[in-house]
C-alpha cells in the first residue's frame, strides 16, 4: 500500500484535490453570497451537488494517479539512476501490476467525468477533455517527456486545466438554473471566471518552472538514456537562465496584482503576495542560480510546490476581503 501512495504520488493529489475545493468554497460561493446578498434571492447557489462535486475532483484525482504509473512504467530504468531510493516498479510493484491499475483507474477516471459532462450539459467540451487528457498523458510518459519543452509545456497546460475545468462545470450549471436573472443582466460571474483564469495562468507557469528544475535535477539519467530535454540540449546553465526568466514573469504578473491591491488599499491581499509569494519566488531564484547538486535542485523543486501551495490558500484571503 505505501508503494502504490508512493507511486501515484499523493501529496500532489491532495494538492490538486486542495485546488478544486478552494475553487468552489473559497472563490464560488463566498462570491455568490455576495451577489445573493445584493440581489436579495435567496436560492442563488452553487447547482452541482457536492457528491457530483467530489466525483468531479475524484475523477481529475485519478486521471493524474494513471498518469504517474505510466510515467514510472516507462521510466523504470531512468529512475533508477535518478532517483533509485523511491523507484517502486519492480520493486514494492509489479510491471503487470502497474500496468493494470493505470488502465483501472484511468477508465473509472474518464467514465466519471464523462457521465458528469452528460449531466451537466457538457457533454462535448468535457467529453473531448477527458479523452484527450489521459492520451496526453500517455504521449509524455512514452515519448514528449523525452522531446525538448514539449513535455513539459504539456503538463504545463494540463496543470492550468484544472481550475478552468472546474469553471466548466460550476458557473454553466448556475446560469442554466437562473435564466431569469441572466436574461434581466443581474448576475454575472465574469469576475469568477476572471480569477480562475489567473489562477490557470499561475499553475501553468509555476508547472512549467517545477518541471524544468525536475529536468535539471534528472539530468544524469536522462543523458544516459538519450532524452533531449533542455538541460542536455542547451546545457544547464541556460536551463537556470530560462527558469530565471519564468520566474521573473510570473514575479512581474503577481506585481501587477500587487499594484491593484496598492490602490484599492486591500493591505491583507498585498502582505500576503509579498511574504508568501514574491519573497518565496526572489529566494527560488537565489537557489537556482547557485545550483550544484542534485540536492539544491531537488530543494528548489520542494520550493515551487510550497509556492503553489501558498497560492491556492490565497483564496482563504480572497473569501476574507469579500466578507
Amino acid at each position: 500500500m505505501l508503494s502504490f501512495l508512493r507511486l501515484i504520488r499523493l501529496p500532489n493529489l491532495l494538492i490538486l484535490a486542495f485546488t478544486g475545493y478552494m475553487l468552489r468554497w473559497a472563490l464560488l460561493k463566498p462570491v455568490l453570497a455576495l451577489k445573493r446578498a445584493d440581489l436579495d434571492y435567496s436560492l442563488l447557489d452553487t447547482q452541482i451537488t457536492e457528491l457530483d462535486f467530489f466525483l468531479l475532483i475524484l475523477s481529475m484525482v485519478m486521471i493524474a494517479a494513471a498518469g504517474y504509473i505510466i510515467n514510472d512504467y516507462f521510466d523504470v530504468r531512468i529512475d533508477e539512476v535518478n532517483r533509485p531510493a523511491s523507484n517502486v516498479i519492480d520493486r514494492g510493484i509489479k510491471r503487470r501490476v502497474a500496468m493494470g491499475a493505470h488502465m483501472v483507474i484511468n477508465f473509472i477516471g474518464a467514465g466519471l467525468g464523462i457521465y458528469l459532462s452528460w449531466k451537466y450539459n457538457q457533454f462535448r467540451p468535457g467529453t473531448f477533455i477527458y479523452i484527450t487528457a489521459p492520451a496526453l498523458l500517455w504521449f509524455y510518459s512514452t515519448n514528449l517527456k523525452r522531446q525538448l519543452l514539449i513535455g513539459n509545456i504539456v503538463i504545463a497546460l494540463l496543470s492550468g486545466l484544472v481550475p478552468l475545468l472546474i469553471m466548466l462545470f460550476e458557473l454553466p450549471a448556475i446560469y442554466y438554473a437562473f435564466p431569469d436573472l441572466v436574461s434581466a443582466r443581474l448576475l454575472d460571474l465574469s469576475d469568477v471566471f476572471m480569477v480562475a483564469k489567473f489562477y490557470a495562468l499561475f499553475a501553468f507557469l509555476i508547472s512549467l518552472i517545477r518541471e524544468i528544475i525536475k529536468d535539471t535535477e534528472d539530468y544524469e539519467g536522462d543523458m544516459k538514456y538519450g532524452c533531449r530535454t533542455l538541460p542536455i540540449v542547451a546545457g544547464i546553465s541556460s536551463s537556470k537562465y530560462v527558469i530565471i526568466g519564468l520566474t521573473m514573469i510570473l514575479a512581474g504578473i503577481l506585481g501587477w496584482l500587487q499594484w491593484l491591491q496598492f490602490l484599492s488599499q486591500d493591505w491583507m491581499s498585498f502582505g500576503y503576495f509579498t511574504v508568501l509569494l514574491q519573497i518565496p519566488l526572489i529566494y527560488l531564484i537565489y537557489r537556482v542560480y547557485t545550483a550544484v547538486t542534485k540536492n539544491d535542485w531537488w530543494f528548489s523543486s520542494l520550493l515551487v510546490k510550497l509556492i503553489m501551495v501558498s497560492g491556492i490558500s490565497f483564496l482563504f484571503v480572497y473569501s476574507s476581503s469579500l466578507n
